[in-house]
């Protein structure tokens, strides 16, 4: 993975294991979320994407997980936050989790965010000093997520 990309490494906790040991499915989105707003965080472009500080707000309109290899409790993640796409008025990002220890990736997703006006809920143009730091910030991947290739 790509340490421009990276953030901080999480535990993965006994509240987020099924019954079968690994960590619930549902779990994972939870994870490619905390991992773009700390990336977001970690490069102090936070306040582009708060609706009080920025005067648009972005919503969520589509989010995919693939699942390569399973999480089990105590196992440590290390997250790398690219994007995919950044269109007129939607963002794709691409987060992939790597089990730190060993170099596996277990899961790979997406995460489609469409930026709207506060006032309606219409889509938008992202704001062209958003779009700046996105472009400086984050590295861009290509890939073929949605039809499995790897």
């Amino acid at each position: 993975m790509n340490s421009h990309n990276e953030i901080d490494s999480f535990r993965v906790s006994m509240r987020d294991i099924d019954l079968n040991g690994h960590v619930h499915n549902s779990v994972y989105l939870d994870y490619f979320e905390d991992a773009v707003v700390n990336q977001l965080r970690a490069n102090e472009m936070i306040q582009y994407f708060r609706p009080a500080t920025s005067g648009v707000s972005y919503h969520v309109k589509k989010c995919e997980a693939i699942f390569l290899h399973p999480l089990t409790v105590d196992d440590i993640v290390t997250p790398a936050v690219y994007i995919e796409k950044l269109g007129n008025s939607s963002l794709i990002f691409n987060i992939k989790l790597e089990i730190k220890d060993k170099a596996v990736i277990c899961a790979e997703g997406k995460l489609v965010w469409v930026c709207v006006n506060i006032e309606d809920n219409k889509p938008r143009p992202i704001p062209q000093e958003t779009r700046d730091l996105l472009l400086s910030h984050f590295s861009f991947i290509e890939t073929t997520i949605a039809q499995g290739n790897h």
